[in-house]
């Protein structure tokens, strides 16, 4: 079992709230996650390692949505 932050965001893209949850993977954590998105942007991260960005409202992710190097189109 691993240990995931979930981090709560504003519209500014400030952390309000950190969660810590307790998942095999990386999918049980964004499962997780996307349990709580219905008012915030959830980052999910385990350690260093940011693993996913979920929208508000687990909304669809876009091309700008992509981590990761910005010089690729």
């Amino acid at each position: 079992m691993k240990l995931y932050n979930l981090h709560f965001l504003d519209r500014l893209d400030f952390v309000i709230l950190s969660r810590t949850v307790v998942s095999a993977d990386d999918l049980g954590a964004l499962a997780e996650a996307e349990r709580w998105c219905g008012t915030h942007v959830i980052e999910v991260w385990e350690g260093e390692r940011r693993v996913a960005r979920i929208k508000k409202g687990n909304a669809p992710i876009t091309a700008e949505d992509r981590i990761g190097d910005d010089s690729q189109p």
